[in-house]
């Protein structure tokens, strides 16, 4: 009998080698296959990232950040998609989106689109804030709070304190000296393409007494023994919830920054293959659908069980959760008056609240008929997208003689499809103190119009962030209409 190449990388990576069949059809492995050192460390290592660890080790982290916030005594926001994994969301004051690729060498910004000004009302009511994130293995920080948060209050201590000479605070252990000169040299530049945003600051500069300045904390760190009194700053406690881990070895059962790129695991779960006679064409990957929110709800149960168990169990909880990832609540774009951004659960629960409801999602939005309720079935991501592209004339003219009442815009989440539909219609009908104005048909839109008008979204908002896609399709639909 001929000994053939593996039928699929896994087995290959799992250090043998299937041969053929017997009579009876079993199949048949050669066991004396010696794979190379890397092949096996490589198996390993995907073994060790099982679904599991991974929730056992966000569990250990979520500990060292609640005795951070019990040393400091402030409340807890989590940085969107990977710190939203170590705050139960029940104990949580709120999310930011600060993004680790605004943080990239040579590639440091000042995003208009993610200004996270919902964390300054924080802030500036409890006199700080704590910040959690997380980042895969062999970083201190993750770029986030290494330095797009740095950024941001460098550029937010330039607008409320022109007077004083703002630091640019930076931490050596994760920013060279050059790097740090070179983010400086452009953070004026910054300052100047915020304020052209034009948003109104009077109410929040009235309380923001004091400039911001981060102090970041690690596992490693020393914690205060009682909740230390900060009388010339607002202090901004930037957490690293993972411990580091050096080196190129094999993973132990703990996953640094575990839930760092939860597409890759929540979605679609690594079942660790215990030994090298599965069936040779079986798939190691199947679909969990886990999010932050059910898994804190269930966290007790889901920590109980085995591995051979875990991966069923959390398909079950799934199927069965009623738990939402869209908040409850929707939210009042201002400066407007009437115009709403939610997730599709807020719009059921609140609808008699609005005159009329625009679902921008492909899911039907049903109920009693009680009241106004506008279908546009959009697909999610870049389909989405494309959809726009060809259908917003469409969707301004269905919509033309219902703007100027109290509407919402909602979609799944509330933060994709939800806020690229309202930006259209706050470009076209609102002038810049919010208030309705009908459609003029030589109203002229540019870039900065636009971003203006995201701004309002984004600052109202801060969860909120529709595609670069579904931007660059309402960009070219506003800009490109007849004068």
């Amino acid at each position: 009998m001929e000994i053939q190449q593996p039928q699929n990388e896994h087995d290959a990576e799992f250090g043998f080698k299937f041969v053929g069949r017997s009579e009876n059809d079993t199949e048949i492995f050669d066991y004396n296959f010696n794979p190379s050192f890397g092949a096996l460390a490589n198996s390993i290592r995907k073994s060790s990232r099982s679904l599991r660890n991974r929730l056992c080790s966000i569990k250990k982290d979520s500990e060292f950040v609640e005795r951070v916030v019990e040393a400091y005594r402030l409340p807890v926001v989590t940085n969107a998609r990977a710190g939203d994994w170590y705050v139960d969301p029940k104990k949580r004051d709120g999310s930011v989106y600060f993004k680790s690729t605004d943080g990239h060498t040579g590639q440091w910004k000042f995003s208009s689109r993610r200004l996270n000004l919902g964390l300054l009302e924080i802030v500036v009511r409890r006199h700080g804030a704590i910040i959690v994130d997380s980042t895969r293995r062999g970083k201190r920080f993750p770029d986030s709070i290494a330095k797009t948060v740095p950024i941001w209050i460098s550029v937010l201590n330039k607008v409320f304190f022109p007077e004083k000479d703002c630091i640019f605070y930076t931490n050596t252990l994760a920013v060279s000296p050059s790097e740090a000169s070179q983010i400086e040299q452009r953070i004026d530049g910054f300052v100047e393409q915020f304020l052209l945003l034009g948003l109104d600051l009077s109410p929040i500069k009235l309380l923001f007494l004091k400039p911001l300045r981060p102090i970041w904390v690690t596992p490693e760190s020393p914690l205060p023994l009682s909740p230390p009194e900060f009388t010339d700053f607002m202090p901004l406690v930037l957490v690293t919830a993972s411990r580091v881990i050096r080196g190129e070895g094999v993973e132990s059962e703990y996953i640094q920054g575990a839930g760092d790129d939860h597409e890759g695991w929540a979605a679609v779960s690594y079942i660790s293959l215990p030994r090298p006679c599965m069936v040779a064409n079986s798939t190691p990957y199947k679909e969990s659908g886990l999010t932050p929110a059910i898994f804190w709800e269930n966290h007790e149960l889901l920590l109980r069980a085995s591995e051979d168990e875990l991966l069923d169990l959390v398909r079950s909880i799934v199927k069965s959760s009623d738990i939402s990832d869209g908040s409850l609540s929707a939210t009042l774009v201002k400066p407007t008056k009437t115009i709403y951004v939610g997730s599709l659960a807020s719009a059921k629960t609140h609808g008699g609240d609005y005159e009329v409801i625009v679902n921008c999602s492909a899911k039907p939005f049903g109920g009693d008929g009680a009241f106004r309720v506008i279908d546009f079935p959009i697909p999610e991501g870049k389909k989405g997208a494309g959809f726009l592209r060809t259908n917003l004339q469409n969707i301004i003219g269905l919509l033309d003689k219902n703007v100027g009442k109290k509407i919402i815009f909602a979609c799944l989440s509330g933060n994709d499809m939800a806020p690229a539909i309202a930006l259209v219609i706050l470009c076209l009908y609102y002038d810049n103190e919010g208030k309705y104005r009908k459609l003029e048909d030589r109203l002229e839109v540019n870039k900065p119009y636009i971003r203006r008008r995201l701004a309002w979204i984004s600052s109202s908002r801060p969860e909120a962030n529709p595609s670069r896609s579904s931007l660059n399709a309402v960009n070219s639909f506003l800009m490109d209409r007849p004068l």
